[in-house]
This record gives C-alpha cells, structure tokens and sequence, in this order.
C-alpha cells in the first residue's frame, strides 16, 4: 500500500513547494514509484515543472469539484519519471463548495484512496493557508513533513500547524503521524538562522531532520528553470540535500513500520 506524505506549514516562503518537487524527484531516484499531488490553487507545483494551465484538461480540482475520475487527472512527468495531479485556481472554490457536506474533511483521502495503491509514495503540496484545503490534504496524509525556514516567525507558524494537527487527531479525523520537521533557506553565516535552528532544535529534538535545505542559488535557477534541482544540476549542494533529506524520511518509515 501506498505511503501519503503532505508538505504543509500555514506560513508562506518556507519552500513547501520545492520541498515537494524536490522529494517527489529525490525519491523517484531510489527506485520507488512516486505521485506528485499540486494542492494548491496557486498551483505553484505545476508552475515549478514548467505545466501552463492550459496544458491539461483534468487535475485535482476538476476531480473534486467535477466528479472526474481521478486516475483521468495524472499526467506522466517524463523528465523526473514521477506522476503528477496538476491544480488549478478553481481549487480556491473548494472550501465554501465543501463547507456543509457530510465528512468535508475525506474529500481529498477518498479521492487518492482509488489509486493509493499503485504508488510507493504520495507527496501532496498544499497552499499557505489552514483553511479546509490543507486541512484535506492532512486528512489524507499517513505523515506530515513540515517544512520551516529560519526567520522570526517560524516557531509561531509551527504552534499554529501543531494546534490544528492535536486538534484533528483528538476528533479523530487525522490519522497521521508528525514524521519531521525540515529546516529550509538555512545560512548558517547568519545568527538569526542559527538562533533558531538551535531552538527548533531544543523545541523539538528527535523530531527535527538532521538535513537542513541551505539557502542554495542552483534551488533558485532550477525552479526559474521549471524542473527539479536534481535534474538541473545533480551535483549540486541542493540536489545531495534533497537525497539526504529523502534517505531520512526513507529510513524513518522503515524504523516506524
């Protein structure tokens, strides 16, 4: 059975989406069978693998919103031999569409559990927000990672995630397990970056990958590039972060299962 995996933090600029990329490509790389799943009606996933939004004529909004089978919204992203389920701006329209129907929070769970099974790992992108669309994408989720960069606002946005997390489990409609918390756009030059790398440290101990995402131009020029670090320059200190990253998350499922 396949492994669901969402990328989440409320707070904007903690690079979800290359984490995202990034992991579905990394992954890949080790032989497993991945689905990138864009949900963000930003749709900066798709817009990170070069996809236009005129491209492809179903994605997860048109399968939530439409009633389109879900295996009718993948699309084969030849250049990182993973799949992909593009998004689109119709997804904003999800939480009032959603808001009085019965289990609103499964929508996402039920659509993915049809195809769960032929995937090793399903990554799920999700927006900057704690509206019902991240809160699908946990639902759906057997493991949160949640990515947080290095400025001043980072522990508060995890108390807000962590919040809603506690609150889920307790009424029991996530089912998920906190796997990791990833420092990202960490320079270690700068005190700031380190003052909190060292208190997400302490606040969170085990919980905290050992790889940290450096602030990393190749990062930045692969996604101006629309594909993956990894594809764009593999020798690159992003590309062996993103490879250890996913060794970590590889090696903690197989510790946990």
């Amino acid at each position: 059975m396949g492994h669901i995996i969402t990328i989440c933090n409320p707070k904007g600029g903690t690079a979800k989406t290359s984490t995202a990329v990034n992991l579905a490509c990394a992954i890949t790389a080790v032989h497993k069978k991945v689905l990138l799943v864009d949900f963000d009606p930003q749709r900066s996933a798709s817009v990170a693998l070069g996809y236009e939004y005129a491209d492809i004529e179903h994605n997860i909004g048109t399968a939530l919103l439409d009633n389109v089978p879900i295996k009718s919204c993948i699309t084969p992203y030849l250049k990182g031999g993973f799949d992909v389920i593009l998004s689109s701006d119709d997804l904003v329209a999800l939480p009032s569409t959603l808001h009085d129907k019965i289990d609103s929070h499964l929508c996402l769970s039920n659509a993915l559990s049809k195809i769960k099974d032929n995937y090793d790992f399903i990554i799920i992108d999700t927006p900057a927000c704690l509206n019902l669309i991240t809160i699908n994408a946990m639902c759906a989720a057997d493991s949160l990672v949640v990515p947080v960069c290095t400025d001043m606002f980072a522990l508060t946005s995890m108390s807000t995630l962590l919040e809603k997390y506690h609150e889920l489990k307790s009424q029991n409609q996530a089912h998920c397990r906190l796997l990791g918390i990833v420092i990202t756009l960490y320079d270690p030059i700068l005190p700031m970056s380190q003052r909190i790398h060292d208190e997400l440290a302490h606040a969170f101990r085990e919980l905290l990958f050992n790889t940290a995402i450096t602030y990393n131009p190749k990062i930045s020029e692969a996604t101006g590039a629309a594909i993956p670090v990894l594809l764009y320059d593999k020798s690159s200190l992003g590309s062996r972060q993103y490879l250890s990253l996913a060794g970590e998350i590889l090696k903690k499922l197989r510790d946990l299962s």
